[in-house]
């Protein structure tokens, strides 16, 4: 050993700088994917070895060896290749399902709220509808976000939060800012309208959560969800009542189980679809809940109960969605739930100023209209994005975005902030309830 050289002990060089590495119930998603490659990898050596050692010729030119015989090397390769994945992660199709899905949900729900506020009528099965729907919309949404939370804990901890900063906290503010001319100026001084009080509270909640995540990374994100559900079980026995429609942010803790909740079931949904055993029942669970919801034109709101049941139903239509083929009718739904940050942000300035600026007469045809409209304004907001990308994160520097750039190519789930995948971030902004015609300003203000 040369002198001034230290040994490594155990044979290890080590590690230089910070580390990075995932926490362990992070690191066994990505398990699997490793012992596969290295799978692959035995077998294809092995494979090489005994073609080249039968089927090979020395090369005189180059002094290396060429297989002679095309056809004994193509079988084992070929099966090779088919037995054992690429290395490159396939995309998870159901997770843009999801949020597509969900999104669309809120597009109706927020129209239906304000056609009711400034149209005075709403078609009825749309508000059957929207009320059953209701306790199912925001937790999905952020189940879906919670999904991505172990892949962007993969990144250094600066990197991580600047990228919360730029994707959620930049959106949230500017497009609060962006409502403030529409639903009246008076709210520019009330903190808590910034905070809880429009749609991007959703953005805020989000920022709040994968902080929390991060301070929290060592431990398994199952506890972080059971400590959210004692929080807010807790809350009245505390002496505060729950408030989930007014300005105060108590929703960021009942919602919260949801976040947790999936990235606690991410790497069992990575490596199969839910149980039928578990889809079923859920599903049923969830139907009762709906016809409550419908019925009594509110969600129920029993502690514990309430999280557990909601989170078993997005759990269930999950083990739906991990089964679906991949129908060319449904191709628009995935494409609005990778980009979904747009139609998250867009949508309601939309509906807003069709509501308050048009004169068309209450009705299901003009709900249909409004809802076209609306769709069609997201898409195009879609389409802009390139030009338009500084509207939903903030502008990184040239170089930070070229090699971001480089690497969302070889990433299949990107990063959009409302689900990490256009969803770091994104979700359900919904009009309070309870709203009276007579203050539309508040009313379209608060959201569930």
């Amino acid at each position: 050993m040369s002198e001034g050289r230290r040994p490594c002990l155990g044979g290890r060089r080590p590690r230089l700088g910070g580390s990075s590495r995932p926490p362990r119930w992070a690191q066994s998603l990505h398990a699997p994917r490793r012992g596969r490659a290295r799978s692959r990898r035995g077998a294809l050596v092995a494979s090489s070895a005994m073609t080249s050692s039968t089927s090979s010729t020395a090369s005189p030119a180059t002094g290396t060896r060429a297989l002679s015989s095309p056809a004994t090397a193509t079988g084992p390769a070929r099966a090779t290749s088919a037995a054992a994945p690429t290395g490159e992660p396939t995309r998870e199709h159901w997770m843009d399902l999801l949020r597509g899905t969900a999104i669309l949900l809120v597009i109706a729900h927020h129209l239906r709220l304000v056609q009711q506020i400034w149209d005075g009528g709403t078609p009825w099965t749309m508000v059957e509808l929207s009320e059953a729907l209701a306790p199912f919309r925001m937790p999905a949404l952020l189940f879906a976000s919670g999904l991505l939370l172990a892949r962007s804990l993969r990144r250094p901890p600066g990197r991580f939060l600047a990228g919360k900063l730029r994707g959620l906290l930049w959106p949230w503010l500017l497009w609060s800012a962006v409502m403030l001319p529409i639903l009246g100026w008076g709210h520019a001084d009330e903190p808590l309208w910034w905070l809880n009080g429009m749609y991007t509270w959703f953005l805020a909640a989000l920022f709040c959560y994968y902080v929390i995540g991060l301070v929290t990374r060592r431990i398994h994100p199952g506890w972080v969800a059971l400590a959210s559900v004692v929080a807010w079980t807790a809350l009245p026995l505390l002496g505060t009542a729950h408030d989930l429609v007014g300005p105060r942010p108590d929703k960021f803790v009942f919602y919260a189980v949801f976040f947790f909740a999936g990235a606690a079931l991410r790497p069992m949904l990575a490596r199969r679809p839910v149980p039928w055993a578990v889809t079923v029942p859920a599903l049923a669970v969830a139907a009762a809940w709906a016809l409550h919801a419908a019925r009594f034109d509110a969600e129920p709101q029993v502690p514990v109960l309430t999280q557990v049941v909601v989170l078993l139903a997005v759990v269930g239509v999950v083990g739906v969605l991990q089964r679906l083929p991949r129908l060319r009718a449904l191709r628009p739904v995935e494409w609005l739930g990778r980009n979904s940050i747009v139609p998250y942000l867009v949508h309601l300035p939309v509906i807003e100023l069709l509501g308050r600026h048009s004169d068309l007469p209450a009705g299901p045809g003009t709900f249909a209209l409004y809802y076209a409209v609306t769709i069609g304004v997201c898409v195009l907001a879609v389409l802009l994005r390139p030009v338009t990308g500084f509207l939903y994160a903030f502008p990184a520097r040239k170089a930070a975005a070229a090699s971001a750039g480089a690497a969302g190519a070889a990433v299949a789930q990107p990063v959009d902030p409302v689900v990490d995948s256009a969803v770091d971030a994104a979700a359900d902004a919904m009009p309070a309830r309870g709203t009276t015609p007579g203050r539309p300003d508040a009313d379209a203000g608060a959201r569930r």
